[in-house]
């Protein structure tokens, strides 16, 4: 779904008296494009146990983090570090990977980040988005050498579904920022739409919508935001809206 489609689809909605939250917004942006999906939970959980015994008896330095329980369950897996990526340098990496596809993808870019001592954080879900794996790579540099590995070794059109239209691809492959502390990009993207169509109903002006009006909404929001943090969150969106729009790199 491109931007625009998206951004339409929810003004019909609101125009047809549904009433939209942040927390719609978040699920929406997680699963637009995906079938409900959570049949391969336990394999994907049984394969990342046996894993984490194999680097248990090695000698590489990692770290785990678990939410949820079940088929809500999220691994978080730290490699080469012990501390929070520095929000100003590290960059988020969705390999919106097929469902089907889970747990060979997982083992391609484990082996992948252990090979080459990358430090990193790993999150991955049990059941089926379209962010089943970001990684967080806490340097700007080792991004594109990972990015042109996937393409030079994979079918990538095959292997991924589309994350969602706000972020930016290279090769199919998204590229985002965030604090990584107040809020995640997709957390800060929910609250700007939120604010959005409630700033366009109040003036009954949702047919006025589009990708160029909502990036210039968010570009305001921006320029009048005074945290600090905040305003990184917004620019993140800037940046990756106007790479959309024009089609180059969201990397710069």
């Amino acid at each position: 779904m491109k931007m625009n489609e998206f951004l339409k689809q929810i003004a019909s909605d609101i125009k047809n008296g549904k009433e939209y939250t942040k927390e719609d917004y978040y699920y929406l942006l997680k699963y637009t494009g995906i079938k409900k999906d959570h049949s391969r939970a336990e394999e994907i959980e049984e394969f990342y146990n046996k894993f984490l015994e194999s680097l248990n008896n090695s000698l590489i330095r990692h770290v785990t983090r678990k939410t949820g329980t079940g088929i809500n369950t999220t691994n978080y897996i730290g490699f080469y570090t012990e501390k929070r990526a520095s929000y100003t340098e590290a960059y988020k990496v969705y390999f919106s990977v097929k469902y089907e596809y889970m747990i060979s993808s997982l083992k391609t870019i484990f082996s992948y980040l252990i090979r080459n001592s990358i430090e990193s954080v790993v999150k991955f879900h049990v059941k089926a988005t379209n962010e089943n794996i970001v990684i967080r790579f806490y340097h700007k540099e080792d991004v594109i050498p990972f990015i042109n590995y996937c393409h030079n070794n994979f079918i990538l059109e095959d292997l991924l579904e589309q994350p969602n239209p706000f972020i930016a691809t290279i090769y199919g492959i998204g590229i985002i920022r965030d604090d990584n502390t107040i809020n995640t990009y997709n957390g800060t993207l929910s609250e700007v739409l939120e604010d959005y169509f409630n700033f366009l109903k109040e003036r009954n002006a949702l047919d006025n919508i589009s990708d160029l009006h909502f990036l210039d909404y968010v570009m305001q929001k921006e320029s009048r935001e005074e945290n600090e943090i905040v305003r990184f969150n917004l620019h993140a969106i800037v940046v990756d809206i106007k790479a959309i729009l024009s089609r180059t790199s969201p990397l710069g």
